[in-house]
């Protein structure tokens, strides 16, 4: 598929078109109740065309004979892939190309007589990993406005036309002053189904996240929800202290594994000044991610991860459930509830192989924090 000197993508003059009017007559898409999404898998590679090819080699044009292929009968939800893949795999880290709906489409694809099927799967699952891998590792394209805003729009009209949402009951009660603003922390993947169960009757909800792909899907959601008691904010808590309304409750829903423990204590610090008296913090978290980064020297364990997911991981101290019920205690806070429980899990959600389970022993547990 490719030599071992040149790329697989290109942006230099002289390249080969990322897409061929082969490619771009999209049969796969013919006939999608998602025209939304439709719309957008074309604009997304018309954009990219402008910019990214292949090398004009034999090499270049095999891979973009292979590519084009597999645009011609791409499905809709190609893009909640491609968005899962560039910008959010920490939270989905298992994606891969529903094969089946593809060979459907090539089976019907009267034009061309087809190489053995899975021979031509393995090709096209390449070439979408690698373009995956290009467009996340180059400035360029990661931080592209048109290929953000057309990811998460599409992310958010799939959600919500189908509900079919990457993390169901999300929402946690509601403790301290329920009269006052609730601020959840690193809101991720999770604030689409928190704002479709957000009444219209509670107070102002505060989702926050760093990421562009997150806070503008979620804006989009958002009006496509028609929620006037949402505000979404881009906020880096390990490196912002946001001024923000007095709070009734903040929520840090599997977040706080990502800092190290001066930063943790630096927002346990923010948390409790931004609170109103009687205001609570409410933490769940495990140290799943700390008990994968002990096994990465276990070459058989490592070797079943998807690869780059350890370099998202951020080592943290070994007891880290004790040291931060000790530090939202040394905050000022009177801890309510403390409840921590082992868990022991045989899953393919972190193998590059569907199928071929993982086993992983962590902790889990639930910090509930008064001011």
């Amino acid at each position: 598929m490719n030599d071992t000197s040149t790329p697989v993508f290109v942006k230099t003059p002289g390249r080969l078109p990322l897409v061929t009017n082969r490619g771009s007559a999209y049969l796969g898409l013919q006939h999608s109740s998602s025209p939304e999404l439709v719309e957008r898998v074309k604009a997304l590679f018309d954009h990219l065309n402008r910019s990214l090819g292949f090398p004009p080699t034999a090499v270049g044009k095999e891979n973009q004979d292979c590519f084009n292929t597999l645009l011609r009968v791409a499905y809709p939800e190609l893009m909640l892939d491609l968005a899962d893949l560039i910008y959010v795999q920490h939270e989905r880290p298992a994606v891969f190309l529903n094969f089946d709906h593809i060979n459907i489409n090539l089976r019907k694809d009267r034009s061309a007589n087809y190489e053995p099927l899975q021979a031509l799967n393995t090709k096209m699952e390449s070439l979408f990993r690698e373009l995956t891998r290009t467009l996340k590792n180059d400035p360029q394209y990661y931080a592209d406005s048109e290929i953000i805003k057309l990811l998460s729009e599409s992310y958010s009209f799939y959600l919500f036309k189908t509900g079919n949402f990457p993390w169901d009951d999300t929402l946690p009660e509601l403790s301290g002053d329920a009269n006052q603003p609730i601020m959840d922390i690193a809101t991720g993947l999770t604030g689409f189904n928190m704002i479709h169960l957000w009444p219209a009757d509670h107070p102002t909800l505060f989702l926050t996240d760093n990421m562009p792909f997150i806070t503008e899907g979620l804006k989009h959601y958002k009006s496509l929800a028609r929620k006037r008691n949402i505000e979404i904010l881009k906020i880096d808590f390990g490196m912002d202290e946001p001024k923000v309304p007095a709070l009734g409750g903040i929520w840090a829903n599997k977040i706080l594994h990502h800092l190290k423990r001066k930063e943790r204590q630096k927002f346990l610090l923010w948390a409790f000044k931004s609170l109103v008296a009687g205001g609570t913090l409410q933490i769940l978290d495990t140290d799943l991610e700390y008990r994968i980064l002990k096994k990465e020297h276990d070459s058989n364990f490592k070797g079943k991860l998807i690869p780059g997911y350890l370099e998202t991981l951020v080592e943290i101290e070994g007891d880290f459930c004790e040291t931060l019920v000790q530090d939202t205690r040394q905050s000022g806070f009177k801890v309510t509830r403390f409840d921590f429980n082992p868990y022991h899990d045989e899953t393919d959600a972190y193998s590059q192989f569907p199928g071929d389970e993982i086993s992983i022993d962590f902790l889990g547990f639930e910090i509930v924090a008064e001011k």
